[in-house]
């Protein structure tokens, strides 16, 4: 594993062996995990797939040797058709694992698909396994993949948010987070717009992340075999109700909500005392039966990388920070955990000095449990930048308007004890945590008025107190993560591979 400052310099020949240049006829290796068959497109013979086979987390937490296991979903029109998934610890797989499938609309074609998964269990952590799926008796992909690494293992991560709406910004940032060979991508919500619907998926997300082809202009086969972690965001919820409060209505599109249904993610969380909102008749039990236990479960949950642990959150407006229950169970699950680093994870920015979404501020009630609980970086979307706080201890002094669920101001205001002694550099070991906006993965940015401009990194409503150390507003870009034992690399890596930032984060 290398330090985040060679992520970039990789040669024409081993790019050629990542990339599968057009020399490059049958397997292209991608990452610690995939090679695919190559396409002319997302119909496999008779059959139309509106998402080709994806790798999926499926519902591992803590790291136990042996009962690892990864999700291989995929979607199609709905025509009968027979799949099986064959895996294996070589390329002669053996195994067999159970396919499961249940119909689902989707939205674009006003016609219902099918949502296709099959669980490969207990597995090794850290080891290699191939899988192979097959349609008809015909093999469509193959591919393989890592598991996840036991502690004590280098582990590498991109994260990104805001991403998938159909530009070209999307493609560059798929694309270079290929090239940095992830173990695994943390995304910050919002990876798919406009509405988070089924059709947002199919359009904007699946053929850019899983693309058959790979480069700036096409995106790359990410999915294929590294796993894809995200946070309910506020695109999620694009609806209102009659009091003007964010709501899903399944009358309106059929095919919403679909993160708890293209995605498989832990579910080790509680079941949410404000689940997401809904509405509407027609569909909805529909969704509820394709989405099965994940939803509302998914909302929040956990899981361990390596020597890292990720706590990951549902920050939407319907969130109540100070609610009793979930800060018992925040606690108890960054208590019992014994990862070296710990992260969290969720959409709307604690300290985020870009104007768009600033007074959306609640989930600042949770700092000063997080920083009781040991967690050292914590990762957002939400504002469509790049923005670096310095190191922070937070102490929040009026939690009215955190509570005030629903409703779009929701500033909370407190009291800051900034580390200013901390560079990244020179002095690596910092006193508090810090905040990390990495919502510029692809969507139109926001904020220029910040960008490389300190003086517009204050606010008076927080006492004018400089808390952002970077912020980099007039380019889409993905934070690379390289942990490796007391020592985190990040660098933010721009659309067209150039670092604009770089820390390093040691433990005594």
């Amino acid at each position: 594993m290398t330090s985040p400052e060679k992520l970039n310099h990789i040669t024409r020949r081993r790019f050629l062996q990542i990339a599968g240049g057009t020399t490059f006829l049958a397997l292209v290796p991608v990452a610690r995990g995939c090679y695919a068959l190559p396409s002319n497109g997302v119909r496999r013979g008779n059959l139309l797939f509106t998402a080709l086979p994806y790798i999926q987390p499926g519902d591992n937490s803590r790291l136990i040797d042996g009962h690892e296991s990864l999700v291989v979903a995929w979607q199609t029109e709905s025509v009968a058709a027979k799949f099986e998934v064959e895996w294996g610890p070589s390329e002669h797989l053996g195994h067999r694992a159970a396919v499961a499938h249940t119909p689902r609309t989707s939205g674009d074609r006003g016609k219902m698909g099918f949502n296709y998964s099959a669980t490969i269990p207990n597995l090794k952590l850290g080891r290699r396994y191939f899988y192979g799926v097959k349609c008809n008796g015909q093999t469509i992909l193959k591919g393989f993949f890592t598991t996840r690494q036991p502690r004590g293992t280098s582990t590498r991560f991109v994260a990104f948010g805001d991403n998938s709406y159909g530009g070209q910004s999307d493609h560059r940032i798929a694309y270079q987070a290929w090239r940095a060979r992830p173990d695994f991508v943390m995304n910050t919500g919002d990876n798919v717009y406009d509405a988070g619907r089924n059709s947002d998926y199919e359009r904007n997300f699946f053929p850019v992340y899983n693309s058959d082809k790979t480069g700036p202009e096409v995106g790359a086969p990410l999915l294929r075999s590294v796993p894809f972690y995200t946070v309910p965001a506020n695109h999620d919820i694009p609806h209102r109700d009659a009091n003007r409060h964010p709501i899903v209505d399944f009358d309106k599109d059929p095919d919403a909500l679909a993160l708890y249904t293209a995605m498989h993610l832990p579910r080790n969380g509680p079941t949410p005392q404000h689940p997401t909102p809904t509405q509407g008749t027609s569909h909805k039990e529909e969704f509820l039966r394709c989405a099965g236990s994940r939803f509302p479960r998914m909302a929040n949950y956990s899981f361990d990388y390596g020597d890292a642990h990720f706590l990951c959150l549902d920050s939407n407006v319907y969130i109540d920070p100070t609610n009793a229950a979930l800060q018992r169970w925040i606690e108890h699950d960054l208590r019992s955990t014994n990862a070296l680093w710990k992260f969290a994870v969720w959409h709307h920015p604690a300290f985020n000095v870009g104007d768009e979404h600033y007074s959306e501020q609640h989930m600042r009630a949770l700092s000063p449990l997080l920083e009781r609980c040991g967690v050292d970086i914590v990762l957002h979307g939400h504002e469509h930048n790049y923005q670096r706080t310095r190191p922070l201890h937070f102490a929040p002094h009026n939690l009215a308007k955190a509570r005030a669920v629903g409703t779009g101001d929701r500033r909370t205001p407190g009291v800051f004890h900034v580390d200013r002694a901390f560079d990244g550099h020179n002095h690596t070991r910092p006193s508090g945590l810090i905040y990390i906006v990495t919502g510029a993965g692809g969507n139109n940015l926001y904020d220029p008025e910040i960008n490389d401009n300190p003086k517009n990194w204050k606010h008076a409503d927080d006492d004018n107190v400089e808390y952002v150390a970077r912020a980099v507003s007039d380019r889409h870009s993905l934070s690379v993560f390289e942990i490796q034992g007391k020592t985190l690399y990040m660098a933010q890596i721009d659309e067209w591979g150039k670092t604009i930032d770089r820390i390093t984060v040691t433990k005594a």
